[in-house]
């Protein structure tokens, strides 16, 4: 047990040096509704994909404070060093960032962060004019704002860059350097159908691919609705060309 220094929340930690399992994961939410806590958090060997879908559910259905933490926990050498754990977040609620801060005082927020918070509010309420029945995470101070494409392996990221004075429409891929090569095995389709200017980004974990719109300035109040426009129409764009390509990909995957 534990708890949230800034809410005075309680943690539950269920420590399980061994794949997930059944029965851990129904210690994991007795004991949170025995304590009423907030955040359940998951610390396991290996991660089945049962599992992991059971602890998305419960992100996705629980009440909106509640936050499930999914996380793999491995041991690492360097050398002749002493071993050390090292922990891998496999699933967590997409907007927990945003609710902690929501909770605690609001004067340690920059400008920038207030303005960027206050762009994405407005740009929620813009699309759920579009579609009442679209899912929307809360916006937060930060330059990003996630949609789900209904699978863990990759999101589609709206972004904004203050710097550069431009927005972006990102599919993120968290960890899945093989989608990504299938992807870029379809550069010459994806180029056509969603333009030649597809930006391609690879890190040490996460990688993707970007469309940019560069603009005057990105909180320039008279074209809101024009920069509100190109980034719903893009997630809308990015969601019908990419998801049958992943739909294909977990299907190959699941075949071989």
């Amino acid at each position: 047990m534990a708890k949230e220094p800034n809410t005075n929340e309680q943690i539950i930690i269920e420590n399980q040096l061994e794949p997930t399992n059944h029965d851990h994961l129904g210690k994991v939410i007795t004991y949170a509704a025995g304590l009423d806590a907030r955040y359940l958090i998951w610390i396991v060997k290996d991660v089945l994909p049962e599992h992991l879908k059971a602890i998305e559910w419960l992100n996705e259905h629980l009440d909106e404070e509640i936050r499930c933490f999914l996380i793999r926990i491995e041991v690492w050498q360097i050398g002749d060093s002493k071993p050390a754990p090292r922990f891998e977040v496999i699933s967590v609620k997409n907007d927990w960032v945003a609710s902690l801060k929501k909770s605690t005082s609001p004067s340690g927020f920059s400008p920038l962060k207030m303005r960027q918070q206050e762009f994405w509010t407005d740009f929620c309420d813009y699309v759920k004019k579009k579609d009442p029945n679209i899912k929307l995470h809360k916006p937060a101070p930060q330059h990003w704002l996630n949609f789900s494409m209904g699978n863990s392996i990759a999101h589609i990221a709206l972004t904004m860059n203050t710097q550069k004075n431009r927005f972006g429409t990102e599919l993120y891929i968290s960890d899945n350097k093989t989608l990504f090569t299938y992807l870029r095995d379809n550069e010459d389709k994806l180029r056509s159908e969603l333009g030649d200017s597809i930006d391609w980004f690879e890190a040490n974990v996460a990688s993707g691919m970007n469309l940019f719109y560069p603009v005057d300035d990105v909180f320039n109040e008279s074209r809101k609705e024009e920069y509100y426009a190109w980034l719903y129409e893009n997630v809308l764009k990015f969601k019908k060309v990419l998801t049958p390509y992943i739909q294909e990909f977990k299907a190959k995957a699941v075949a071989d």
